[in-house]
């Protein structure tokens, strides 16, 4: 149990505020001059507030109990009071809402068979000094716990992020790994060129792979990503790669001025497609992407020769609507005629 400094200095203040103001207090009301007890009273009911984030319970507790001490010894009412009011917003803000309201019943009624005036100015005085700090308080805890989800919902939401983008990086890797280590099996003792040529390319593959899955793994701790980003200038690269895993690939992509956000998700998209050309079509297949703009949007088309079949909807897929979506776009997937994924994305004004 730790006492924070904020719990301290609002004691200290009541505290000081309760010696001071209830000599005062007592004049006005032309009450007698106060003892020990009433002083000491008036400290231990500002002591209280020290357990008020830790132990709020505990700190109604032990404020109620020297105020109603006080009051049913005839002190004036005073400044103490007001040590009653932080501890009422104090349960309504670190305690449930059921217990606030509970313990804001018990210390008015509490308060009750000491006050002189009329019921309605007691109903008034609990309104105003017990119901509306339990108001507040209740208030500020449903603000802090909003606050809270909003930025549980946004490390949720990047951590996901980077869950997409361990998946493509990684994904596309061993699919390519997978390929070449096929390729080089088939033609190692008839064609060590070729072979050795395959095992190159894993080499190149699994390297990159690792850089990327580096780079993801630096940002989650927090670290700037040492990888240079991920532009439109490295599709005709990816293909290169795609056809050394023996996938034909035609490139054609529009020289398009895009922010680097903009120009990752369509890299991903065609790096995703192409992946599941790799792993799904059967040999011959050949696939084209081309990238381009009309009027508004950007179109990423990534169509392939294969068969018309059904398909069903992976992660894979999910994760480039959801980037294509991120961007205020859309991706739309057809297998009527092979296999076309066709990403629209607004361009930025």
């Amino acid at each position: 149990m730790r006492i924070k400094w904020q719990d301290v200095a609002l004691t200290v203040a009541l505290l000081f505020f309760g010696l001071a103001g209830t000599r005062f207090a007592a004049r006005l009301q032309g009450a007698e001059a106060l003892d020990v007890l009433a002083y000491l009273l008036i400290t231990v009911a500002a002591a209280g507030l020290l357990l008020r984030s830790v132990r709020p319970l505990w700190t109604v507790a032990i404020t109620t109990v020297p105020i109603v001490v006080y009051l049913a010894f005839g002190y004036p009412f005073g400044p103490i009071l007001v040590s009653g009011v932080a501890a009422m917003y104090a349960v309504a803000t670190y305690a449930s809402i059921e217990l606030a309201v509970g313990c804001a019943l018990l210390y008015a009624l509490a308060i009750l068979p000491w006050w002189n005036d009329t019921v309605t100015s007691w109903i008034t005085w609990s309104a105003g000094w017990i119901l509306l700090p339990v108001a507040a308080g209740v208030l500020m805890r449903l603000r802090r716990r909003s606050v809270v989800d909003v930025r549980e919902r946004a490390v949720i939401s990047e951590r996901l992020r980077l869950a997409q983008e361990v998946h493509d990086v990684v994904g596309h890797g061993l699919s390519v790994i997978a390929m070449q280590a096929g390729v080089a099996l088939y033609v190692l003792d008839k064609d060590p060129a070729k072979a050795r040529a395959s095992l190159e390319a894993i080499r190149d593959t699994s390297k990159e792979a690792l850089d990327g899955l580096r780079s993801e793994l630096d940002t989650l701790r927090g670290s700037a990503p040492l990888t240079p980003t991920i532009s439109l200038a490295d599709i005709p690269a990816l293909a290169t790669r795609m056809r050394e895993a023996g996938l034909e690939v035609s490139v054609d992509v529009d020289e398009v001025e895009l922010p680097d956000a903009h120009q990752l998700a369509v890299y991903r998209i065609v790096q995703e497609s192409l992946t599941n050309v790799l792993r799904h079509s059967s040999p011959g297949v050949t696939a084209s992407v081309r990238v381009y703009a009309v009027h508004d949007e950007l179109v990423v088309h990534v169509t392939d020769t294969g068969t018309p079949s059904t398909f069903t909807e992976g992660h894979g897929i999910t994760g480039m609507r959801s980037r294509a979506e991120a961007l205020g776009g859309t991706l739309e997937v057809d297998g009527s005629h092979g296999f076309a994924v066709i990403a629209r994305i607004p361009l930025p004004s």
